[in-house]
């Protein structure tokens, strides 16, 4: 009987296998990225239309939604398409949530709206990485600490002032000449 030396195994898929597998994963998740992205979009714009009906519907019937807020606000909500709000639903989502409430909402009850439509915030989707893409958007300001509304709100922006610099003591060394 010949004994096989069990230090060396033969390859069974090599290197350049393994590489063009590696390839053709990643192509697969851009893929895979690509089409939720737009499964997103189209959901938000679906829910965009769902929420506009509701509100058609409760104004020929008579009755006085609780979001009947003139549609006045409507330029201030940006198309999906726009450039600024490609790949961030939850700035477009944002903005229909107050749009709809008519008044300054709380981040965290902005989180709360987001998440029971299953919008997905970006990055880590916490509070902060929502903060972040709100504050780089013109359209919605802040009013105060932890509270966002729309812009034609006509409410101001008070962002926190930046804070006074301190003078650095210098320490004067007894003996030290000075030059």
């Amino acid at each position: 009987m010949e004994k096989h030396d069990s230090a060396r195994k033969p390859d069974l898929i090599s290197e350049d296998g393994v590489a063009a597998a590696l390839d053709g994963i990643r192509r697969k998740i851009a893929e895979l990225d690509e089409a939720r992205r737009e499964v997103e979009k189209q959901l938000s714009v679906s829910r965009e239309e769902e929420r506009l009906l509701k509100r058609l519907l409760s104004l020929r019937t008579g009755e006085t939604p609780q979001e009947a807020s003139p549609i006045v606000n409507e330029p201030s909500i940006p198309h999906l398409g726009d450039a600024a709000f490609r790949g961030v639903p939850a700035v477009a989502a944002v903005l229909a949530e107050l749009s709809a409430a008519g008044r300054p909402l709380h981040v965290s009850e902005l989180m709360r709206l987001l998440s029971e439509k299953n919008v997905t915030i970006p990055g880590a989707g916490t509070q902060a990485n929502l903060i972040a893409h709100m504050r780089r958007t013109p359209q919605i300001v802040r009013p105060s600490r932890g509270m966002y509304a729309l812009a034609s709100s006509g409410l101001e922006d008070t962002t926190a002032r930046p804070r006074k610099r301190r003078r650095k003591r210098v320490r004067v060394v007894a003996g030290a000449k000075e030059i």
